[in-house]
């Protein structure tokens, strides 16, 4: 008899955005370790370049479902009343959600100017 593997979409987001945030992560250190930008001007150029915006847009993106999977499942886990678990969950999604602006504002309009 063949044994049957499970797989929630949750438990696939959450360990798909912790590879990517490591393999990010870890680029990154690697990167800014041997080719540092020297000034301002030469670190906003190097961020307005689209491979570099489109990664860190990623990365954002990944800490946000990462986030948001991880807290859903604690509070899952140990807030049992339902009224307690939605204010909780309402809280962290407008607080994610504000995140989210202020990283589209980051890497749309600031890395822009």
């Amino acid at each position: 008899m063949a044994a049957r593997i499970v797989v929630s979409v949750e438990w696939l987001l959450q360990r798909l955005s912790a590879l990517y945030l490591a393999g990010f992560s870890l680029w990154l250190v690697t990167w800014l370790a041997i080719a540092a930008p020297a000034d301002y001007v030469a670190w906003k150029a190097w961020m307005t370049a689209g491979g570099v915006r489109l990664a860190f847009a990623l990365f954002f993106l990944s800490v946000l479902v990462h986030s948001w999977v991880g807290m859903r499942s604690v509070f899952l886990d140990y807030l049992k009343p339902l009224w307690v678990r939605f204010v909780a969950q309402l809280l962290l999604a407008f607080g994610l959600l504000a995140l989210a602006f202020w990283a589209a504002q980051i890497l749309l309009v600031e890395a822009a100017v």
